[in-house]
């Protein structure tokens, strides 16, 4: 489980990530007002033994890094497998940084979530991810090409959290490498928490919904033979008035 204390203009606030039923214990024990809770176990949610304000299912991508790498790449479906091969042809690097080492992935990520949610990632994850996990980016002719963020649950659990790539149109490289490199970023960062002793491969959430305008988005982590896994977010508090009257607390990782 990895905990994180976020505020909410002068009140702060717990946020745990993958609690399982052996941190019941300890989530009880949280005394800030409200308790944010992502990806929780259907099995930690039966047993909790806090008030839930609000609960929502949650379906992510996920896939077993115990298993070989060839079985990594027998799962990927055959377009996939293809886009990775080429993309293996271009001259590139390969990088794993702390965020605050990675200033260009940090403004793509920025720049992508100013045009999809009009803000850039607030302050409070970025300091999530420098304490928890990593970024990780390819360089072609030493530019940074793609990238993705990471959270590290210890050896359980590498969960994407955000991801860009330079703009696929206008540009000095055709679309498609672009997309092609992005495959293969995804690759090398299985490979690199595989090797780390991870035990899953959390991809992100899915829309889970074909007809969805992002729908494309689970078309490209279900191409690498990631499969569904339900989980749960939730708000909790042991008090009344929290329950009550929550309505600042944000609802975005």
């Amino acid at each position: 489980m990895i905990h994180a204390i976020k505020w909410a203009g002068p009140v702060p606030y717990h946020v745990v990530w993958f609690p399982e039923t052996r941190d019941l214990d300890t989530v009880a024990r949280l005394r800030a007002p409200v308790t944010v809770i992502r990806q929780a176990s259907a099995a930690f949610m039966q047993h909790l033994p806090l008030p839930v304000i609000r609960r929502t299912r949650f379906c992510t991508a996920v896939t077993d890094l115990t298993r070989s790498e060839d079985q990594l790449l027998a799962d990927m479906h055959k377009t996939c497998r293809a886009s990775v091969r080429r993309a293996m042809k271009v001259p590139h690097t390969f990088e794993v940084l702390p965020p605050g080492q990675a200033p260009e992935a940090r403004r793509l990520i920025n720049d992508f979530n100013r045009q999809l949610y009009g803000r850039p990632v607030s302050a409070a994850n970025w300091q999530l991810t420098d304490r928890h996990g990593f970024v990780t980016q390819l360089r072609v002719d030493g530019h940074v090409i793609a990238v993705n963020t990471y959270l590290l649950d210890g050896l359980s659990r590498a969960r994407g959290l955000y991801a860009a790539t330079i703009p696929r149109e206008g540009g000095a490289m055709p679309a498609r490498t672009i997309a092609e490199l992005n495959r293969l970023l995804t690759w090398y960062d299985m490979q690199y928490v595989r090797d780390l002793g991870v035990r899953i491969y959390d991809a992100g959430g899915l829309f889970d919904d074909p007809a969805h305008p992002s729908a494309g988005v689970d078309q490209f982590k279900l191409s690498f033979g990631f499969t569904r896994q339900y989980e749960y977010h939730a708000l909790t508090s042991p008090y009344l008035p929290a329950r009550r009257g929550l309505n600042r607390v944000e609802q975005r990782p």
